[in-house]
Protein backbone atom coordinates (compact mmCIF):
# COMPACT_ATOMS: atom_id res chain seq x y z
CA UNK A 1 0.00 0.00 0.00
CA UNK A 2 2.67 2.50 0.99
CA UNK A 3 4.74 1.74 -2.11
CA UNK A 4 1.75 2.93 -4.13
CA UNK A 5 2.34 6.41 -2.70
CA UNK A 6 5.96 6.21 -3.84
CA UNK A 7 4.89 5.19 -7.35
CA UNK A 8 2.37 7.97 -7.80
CA UNK A 9 4.61 10.59 -6.18
CA UNK A 10 7.28 9.87 -8.81
CA UNK A 11 5.02 10.32 -11.85
CA UNK A 12 5.93 13.98 -12.36
CA UNK A 13 9.65 13.14 -12.70
CA UNK A 14 9.28 10.13 -15.05
CA UNK A 15 10.57 10.97 -18.55
CA UNK A 16 7.95 8.85 -20.33
CA UNK A 17 5.12 10.75 -18.57
CA UNK A 18 6.12 14.09 -20.08
CA UNK A 19 3.17 14.16 -22.52
CA UNK A 20 0.79 12.07 -20.42
CA UNK A 21 0.79 13.74 -16.99
CA UNK A 22 -0.18 17.44 -16.79
CA UNK A 23 2.39 18.15 -14.06
CA UNK A 24 5.93 17.48 -15.23
CA UNK A 25 9.34 18.67 -14.06
CA UNK A 26 11.42 19.42 -17.16
CA UNK A 27 14.66 19.32 -15.19
CA UNK A 28 14.20 15.56 -14.67
CA UNK A 29 14.05 14.80 -18.40
CA UNK A 30 16.17 11.83 -19.42
CA UNK A 31 17.10 10.68 -15.91
CA UNK A 32 16.25 6.97 -15.54
CA UNK A 33 16.38 6.90 -11.71
CA UNK A 34 12.66 6.89 -11.09
CA UNK A 35 12.01 4.55 -14.00
CA UNK A 36 14.22 2.03 -12.18
CA UNK A 37 12.34 2.65 -8.94
CA UNK A 38 8.91 2.18 -10.50
CA UNK A 39 9.98 -0.92 -12.45
CA UNK A 40 11.37 -2.51 -9.30
CA UNK A 41 8.19 -1.84 -7.33
CA UNK A 42 5.74 -2.64 -10.11
CA UNK A 43 7.31 -6.02 -10.69
CA UNK A 44 6.45 -7.41 -7.25
CA UNK A 45 4.04 -5.15 -5.35
CA UNK A 46 0.72 -6.49 -6.62
CA UNK A 47 1.82 -10.16 -6.75
CA UNK A 48 2.75 -9.91 -3.08
CA UNK A 49 -0.54 -8.18 -2.30
CA UNK A 50 -2.68 -10.82 -3.99
CA UNK A 51 -0.69 -13.69 -2.48
CA UNK A 52 -1.27 -12.24 0.99
CA UNK A 53 -4.94 -11.65 0.17
CA UNK A 54 -5.35 -15.31 -0.77
CA UNK A 55 -3.57 -16.41 2.41
CA UNK A 56 -5.75 -14.32 4.71
CA UNK A 57 -8.94 -15.16 2.83
CA UNK A 58 -8.21 -18.84 3.50
CA UNK A 59 -7.39 -18.03 7.11
CA UNK A 60 -10.70 -16.21 7.62
CA UNK A 61 -12.54 -19.08 5.97
CA UNK A 62 -10.94 -21.52 8.40
CA UNK A 63 -11.38 -19.45 11.57
CA UNK A 64 -14.90 -18.21 10.89
CA UNK A 65 -16.86 -19.54 7.93
CA UNK A 66 -17.07 -19.04 4.19
CA UNK A 67 -20.07 -16.76 4.58
CA UNK A 68 -18.41 -14.71 7.30
CA UNK A 69 -15.27 -14.36 5.18
CA UNK A 70 -17.29 -13.18 2.17
CA UNK A 71 -19.21 -10.62 4.24
CA UNK A 72 -16.01 -9.36 5.86
CA UNK A 73 -14.39 -8.87 2.45
CA UNK A 74 -17.44 -7.01 1.17
CA UNK A 75 -17.41 -4.75 4.20
CA UNK A 76 -13.67 -4.06 4.30
CA UNK A 77 -13.09 -3.86 0.54
CA UNK A 78 -16.43 -3.29 -1.20
CA UNK A 79 -17.69 -0.38 0.89
CA UNK A 80 -14.42 1.66 0.76
CA UNK A 81 -14.15 0.91 -2.95
CA UNK A 82 -17.62 2.23 -3.77
CA UNK A 83 -17.27 5.32 -1.58
CA UNK A 84 -13.85 6.16 -3.05
CA UNK A 85 -15.21 5.80 -6.59
CA UNK A 86 -17.63 8.67 -5.89
CA UNK A 87 -15.33 10.84 -3.79
CA UNK A 88 -11.56 10.37 -3.99
CA UNK A 89 -11.48 9.38 -7.66
CA UNK A 90 -13.56 12.35 -8.97
CA UNK A 91 -11.55 14.77 -6.82
CA UNK A 92 -8.28 13.39 -8.20
CA UNK A 93 -9.44 13.64 -11.82
CA UNK A 94 -10.74 17.18 -11.21
CA UNK A 95 -7.35 18.25 -9.86
CA UNK A 96 -5.66 16.78 -12.92
CA UNK A 97 -8.12 18.66 -15.15
CA UNK A 98 -7.33 21.92 -13.36
CA UNK A 99 -3.60 21.19 -13.70
CA UNK A 100 -4.02 20.60 -17.44
CA UNK A 101 -6.12 23.74 -17.90
CA UNK A 102 -9.08 21.55 -18.90
CA UNK A 103 -7.29 20.68 -22.13
CA UNK A 104 -7.36 17.31 -23.93
CA UNK A 105 -7.84 14.71 -22.48
CA UNK A 106 -9.25 16.62 -19.50
CA UNK A 107 -11.70 18.80 -21.45
CA UNK A 108 -14.85 17.27 -20.00
CA UNK A 109 -17.83 18.87 -18.20
CA UNK A 110 -17.92 18.73 -14.42
CA UNK A 111 -21.07 16.59 -14.33
CA UNK A 112 -19.14 13.53 -15.57
CA UNK A 113 -16.84 13.50 -12.53
CA UNK A 114 -19.09 11.32 -10.30
CA UNK A 115 -19.13 8.73 -13.09
CA UNK A 116 -15.45 8.82 -14.02
CA UNK A 117 -15.06 5.32 -12.57
CA UNK A 118 -16.90 4.03 -15.65
CA UNK A 119 -13.85 4.83 -17.79
CA UNK A 120 -11.04 4.49 -15.24
CA UNK A 121 -10.69 3.15 -11.71
CA UNK A 122 -7.13 4.49 -11.55
CA UNK A 123 -5.58 3.55 -8.17
CA UNK A 124 -8.68 1.61 -7.08
CA UNK A 125 -8.46 -1.02 -9.81
CA UNK A 126 -6.88 -3.72 -7.62
CA UNK A 127 -9.69 -3.49 -5.04
CA UNK A 128 -12.16 -4.24 -7.83
CA UNK A 129 -10.03 -7.15 -9.02
CA UNK A 130 -9.78 -8.46 -5.47
CA UNK A 131 -13.55 -8.38 -5.05
CA UNK A 132 -13.96 -10.35 -8.27
CA UNK A 133 -11.30 -12.89 -7.32
CA UNK A 134 -12.77 -13.34 -3.84
CA UNK A 135 -16.18 -13.91 -5.45
CA UNK A 136 -14.69 -16.66 -7.62
CA UNK A 137 -12.91 -18.07 -4.56
CA UNK A 138 -16.19 -18.30 -2.65
CA UNK A 139 -17.90 -19.94 -5.61
CA UNK A 140 -15.09 -22.48 -5.97
CA UNK A 141 -15.26 -23.26 -2.26
CA UNK A 142 -19.02 -23.78 -2.56
CA UNK A 143 -18.32 -26.29 -5.30
CA UNK A 144 -16.07 -28.26 -2.98
CA UNK A 145 -12.58 -27.03 -3.96
CA UNK A 146 -10.33 -26.82 -0.90
CA UNK A 147 -7.08 -25.45 -2.39
CA UNK A 148 -4.93 -28.12 -0.75
CA UNK A 149 -3.81 -30.35 -3.61
CA UNK A 150 -0.05 -30.54 -4.11
CA UNK A 151 -0.44 -29.87 -7.81
CA UNK A 152 -1.31 -26.24 -7.00
CA UNK A 153 2.38 -25.56 -6.38
CA UNK A 154 3.31 -26.89 -9.81
CA UNK A 155 0.38 -25.38 -11.68
CA UNK A 156 -0.05 -21.76 -10.57
CA UNK A 157 3.58 -20.73 -11.07
CA UNK A 158 3.74 -21.94 -14.71
CA UNK A 159 0.23 -20.53 -15.23
CA UNK A 160 1.41 -17.09 -14.15
CA UNK A 161 4.30 -17.33 -16.61
CA UNK A 162 1.89 -18.29 -19.38
CA UNK A 163 -0.16 -15.19 -18.54
CA UNK A 164 2.98 -13.06 -18.79
CA UNK A 165 3.65 -14.37 -22.29
CA UNK A 166 0.24 -13.27 -23.60
CA UNK A 167 0.43 -9.78 -22.14
CA UNK A 168 0.91 -6.97 -24.65
CA UNK A 169 2.45 -3.95 -22.91
CA UNK A 170 6.26 -3.67 -23.09
CA UNK A 171 6.61 -2.72 -19.41
CA UNK A 172 8.30 -4.44 -16.50
CA UNK A 173 5.68 -6.50 -14.68
CA UNK A 174 2.04 -7.06 -15.44
CA UNK A 175 0.02 -5.09 -17.98
CA UNK A 176 -1.93 -2.19 -16.52
CA UNK A 177 -5.70 -2.51 -16.36
CA UNK A 178 -7.75 0.25 -14.76
CA UNK A 179 -11.17 -0.13 -16.38
CA UNK A 180 -14.30 -1.53 -14.77
CA UNK A 181 -14.22 -4.35 -17.36
CA UNK A 182 -11.28 -6.46 -16.18
CA UNK A 183 -8.54 -7.61 -18.50
CA UNK A 184 -8.84 -11.41 -18.60
CA UNK A 185 -5.08 -11.98 -18.77
CA UNK A 186 -4.24 -9.57 -15.96
CA UNK A 187 -6.89 -10.93 -13.60
CA UNK A 188 -5.77 -14.50 -14.40
CA UNK A 189 -2.18 -13.50 -13.59
CA UNK A 190 -3.07 -12.13 -10.17
CA UNK A 191 -5.46 -15.00 -9.49
CA UNK A 192 -2.44 -17.31 -9.67
CA UNK A 193 -0.87 -15.50 -6.72
CA UNK A 194 -4.16 -15.38 -4.81
CA UNK A 195 -4.71 -19.13 -5.27
CA UNK A 196 -1.15 -19.84 -4.23
CA UNK A 197 -1.67 -17.79 -1.06
CA UNK A 198 -4.79 -19.80 -0.22
CA UNK A 199 -2.93 -23.03 -1.00
CA UNK A 200 -0.04 -21.89 1.17
CA UNK A 201 -2.33 -21.46 4.16
CA UNK A 202 -4.32 -24.63 3.57
CA UNK A 203 -1.15 -26.72 3.37
CA UNK A 204 0.19 -25.11 6.57
CA UNK A 205 3.60 -24.29 5.15
CA UNK A 206 6.02 -22.68 7.58
CA UNK A 207 7.89 -19.58 6.46
CA UNK A 208 11.64 -19.88 7.06
CA UNK A 209 14.20 -17.14 7.53
CA UNK A 210 16.52 -18.61 4.92
CA UNK A 211 13.91 -17.78 2.28
CA UNK A 212 15.38 -14.28 2.46
CA UNK A 213 18.16 -15.61 0.21
CA UNK A 214 15.64 -15.55 -2.67
CA UNK A 215 16.09 -11.77 -2.77
CA UNK A 216 19.60 -12.18 -4.24
CA UNK A 217 18.53 -14.00 -7.44
CA UNK A 218 15.55 -11.63 -7.53
CA UNK A 219 17.97 -8.73 -8.03
CA UNK A 220 19.64 -10.61 -10.87
CA UNK A 221 16.23 -11.36 -12.43
CA UNK A 222 15.25 -7.69 -12.17
CA UNK A 223 18.27 -6.45 -14.06
CA UNK A 224 18.20 -9.26 -16.62
CA UNK A 225 14.54 -8.59 -17.40
CA UNK A 226 15.13 -4.85 -17.65
CA UNK A 227 18.14 -5.35 -19.92
CA UNK A 228 16.17 -7.53 -22.34
CA UNK A 229 13.16 -5.21 -22.29
CA UNK A 230 15.30 -2.15 -22.98
CA UNK A 231 17.03 -3.95 -25.84
CA UNK A 232 13.60 -4.55 -27.33
CA UNK A 233 12.43 -0.96 -26.83
CA UNK A 234 15.64 0.40 -28.32
CA UNK A 235 14.82 -1.30 -31.60
CA UNK A 236 11.81 0.99 -32.08
CA UNK A 237 11.61 4.68 -32.83
CA UNK A 238 8.50 6.46 -31.63
CA UNK A 239 5.47 4.41 -30.62
CA UNK A 240 6.09 0.84 -29.51
CA UNK A 241 3.48 -1.51 -31.02
CA UNK A 242 1.48 -3.76 -28.74
CA UNK A 243 2.07 -7.45 -29.32
CA UNK A 244 2.02 -10.64 -27.32
CA UNK A 245 5.29 -11.06 -25.43
CA UNK A 246 5.95 -14.48 -27.00
CA UNK A 247 6.11 -12.98 -30.50
CA UNK A 248 9.59 -11.57 -29.92
CA UNK A 249 12.51 -13.48 -28.37
CA UNK A 250 13.55 -10.48 -26.26
CA UNK A 251 10.10 -9.82 -24.78
CA UNK A 252 9.42 -13.54 -24.36
CA UNK A 253 12.56 -13.99 -22.28
CA UNK A 254 11.88 -10.74 -20.43
CA UNK A 255 8.29 -11.76 -19.59
CA UNK A 256 9.41 -15.11 -18.18
CA UNK A 257 12.16 -13.49 -16.13
CA UNK A 258 9.73 -10.86 -14.81
CA UNK A 259 7.43 -13.62 -13.58
CA UNK A 260 10.37 -15.35 -11.90
CA UNK A 261 11.26 -12.02 -10.27
CA UNK A 262 7.73 -11.66 -8.87
CA UNK A 263 7.80 -15.14 -7.29
CA UNK A 264 11.31 -14.73 -5.91
CA UNK A 265 10.29 -11.44 -4.31
CA UNK A 266 7.21 -13.07 -2.79
CA UNK A 267 9.25 -15.83 -1.15
CA UNK A 268 12.17 -13.57 -0.28
CA UNK A 269 10.01 -10.95 1.40
CA UNK A 270 8.13 -13.59 3.38
CA UNK A 271 11.47 -14.85 4.67
CA UNK A 272 12.74 -11.35 5.37
CA UNK A 273 9.71 -10.36 7.41
CA UNK A 274 9.71 -13.71 9.20
CA UNK A 275 13.18 -12.68 10.28
CA UNK A 276 12.71 -9.00 11.19
CA UNK A 277 9.02 -8.87 12.18
CA UNK A 278 8.18 -12.24 13.70
CA UNK A 279 6.98 -10.75 16.99
CA UNK A 280 4.00 -8.52 17.71
CA UNK A 281 5.00 -4.89 17.28
CA UNK A 282 2.59 -2.03 17.88
CA UNK A 283 4.34 0.38 15.49
CA UNK A 284 4.33 -2.14 12.63
CA UNK A 285 0.69 -3.01 13.27
CA UNK A 286 -0.26 0.66 13.45
CA UNK A 287 1.39 1.52 10.13
CA UNK A 288 -0.16 -1.60 8.61
CA UNK A 289 -3.61 -0.43 9.68
CA UNK A 290 -2.97 3.12 8.51
CA UNK A 291 -1.63 2.07 5.10
CA UNK A 292 -5.09 1.18 3.77
CA UNK A 293 -6.47 4.65 4.52
CA UNK A 294 -3.28 6.26 3.26
CA UNK A 295 -3.37 4.47 -0.07
CA UNK A 296 -7.04 5.10 -0.80
CA UNK A 297 -6.77 8.81 0.03
CA UNK A 298 -3.33 9.73 -1.34
CA UNK A 299 -3.95 10.70 -5.04
CA UNK A 300 -5.51 14.16 -4.45
CA UNK A 301 -2.76 15.04 -1.98
CA UNK A 302 -0.04 13.78 -4.31
CA UNK A 303 -1.39 15.88 -7.20
CA UNK A 304 -1.73 18.94 -4.95
CA UNK A 305 1.79 18.38 -3.64
CA UNK A 306 3.21 18.14 -7.15
CA UNK A 307 1.46 21.37 -8.12
CA UNK A 308 2.90 23.03 -5.03
CA UNK A 309 6.55 22.09 -5.57
CA UNK A 310 6.79 22.00 -9.37
CA UNK A 311 8.16 25.56 -9.62
CA UNK A 312 10.33 25.47 -6.52
CA UNK A 313 14.01 26.26 -7.29
CA UNK A 314 15.29 22.97 -5.85
CA UNK A 315 16.51 19.69 -7.30
CA UNK A 316 13.80 17.31 -8.52
CA UNK A 317 14.98 14.63 -6.08
CA UNK A 318 14.11 17.01 -3.25
CA UNK A 319 10.75 17.79 -4.86
CA UNK A 320 9.95 14.08 -4.95
CA UNK A 321 10.95 13.67 -1.29
CA UNK A 322 8.82 16.67 -0.27
CA UNK A 323 5.76 15.28 -2.06
CA UNK A 324 6.18 11.68 -0.92
CA UNK A 325 7.19 12.53 2.65
CA UNK A 326 4.69 15.35 3.06
CA UNK A 327 1.74 13.28 1.83
CA UNK A 328 2.76 10.40 4.12
CA UNK A 329 2.93 12.65 7.18
CA UNK A 330 -0.41 14.34 6.45
CA UNK A 331 -2.16 11.01 5.91
CA UNK A 332 -0.69 9.49 9.07
CA UNK A 333 -1.91 12.51 11.03
CA UNK A 334 -5.41 12.31 9.56
CA UNK A 335 -5.52 8.57 10.24
CA UNK A 336 -4.76 9.14 13.91
CA UNK A 337 -7.13 12.09 14.41
CA UNK A 338 -10.01 11.35 12.04
CA UNK A 339 -10.00 7.65 11.21
CA UNK A 340 -8.50 5.11 13.58
CA UNK A 341 -11.07 5.26 16.38
CA UNK A 342 -14.07 6.24 14.24
CA UNK A 343 -16.57 4.37 12.08
CA UNK A 344 -14.20 4.91 9.12
CA UNK A 345 -11.47 2.99 10.88
CA UNK A 346 -13.91 0.25 11.88
CA UNK A 347 -14.92 -0.13 8.25
CA UNK A 348 -11.34 -0.29 6.98
CA UNK A 349 -9.63 -2.33 9.70
CA UNK A 350 -12.18 -3.33 12.31
CA UNK A 351 -12.49 -1.80 15.78
CA UNK A 352 -9.35 -0.46 17.46
CA UNK A 353 -8.97 0.57 21.12
CA UNK A 354 -6.73 3.30 22.45
CA UNK A 355 -3.60 2.18 24.24
CA UNK A 356 -3.68 2.79 27.96
CA UNK A 357 -0.84 4.90 29.26
CA UNK A 358 1.03 3.41 32.23
CA UNK A 359 0.18 5.11 35.52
Amino acid sequence: MLLGIVLHSSVFVLPEMRNLWPIYDETASGNPTYRRVTDTIHGFRMPVFFLLSGFFSALLWERRSLRAMALQRLRRIGIPFVIACFTVLPLSIWLLAVSAGHQEPYDFPAWVLPFVWVSTLWHLWFLWYLLLIVGCFVLAARLGIRFRHRSAWWLVIPASMACSLVMVEPIYGSDESMTIIPDSVVIAYYTCFFVFGAFFHQRKFAVRRWWTAALLPAVAALWAGLFLLERYLASFVGTVPSAFMFRNPLTMASALIESVYAWLMCFGLMGLFRWIASRENFAVRYVSDASYWMYVMHPPLVIAGQLLVIDWPIHYHLKFLVVCGGVTIVLLATYQTLVRYTFIGRTLNGPRTRRRQPT
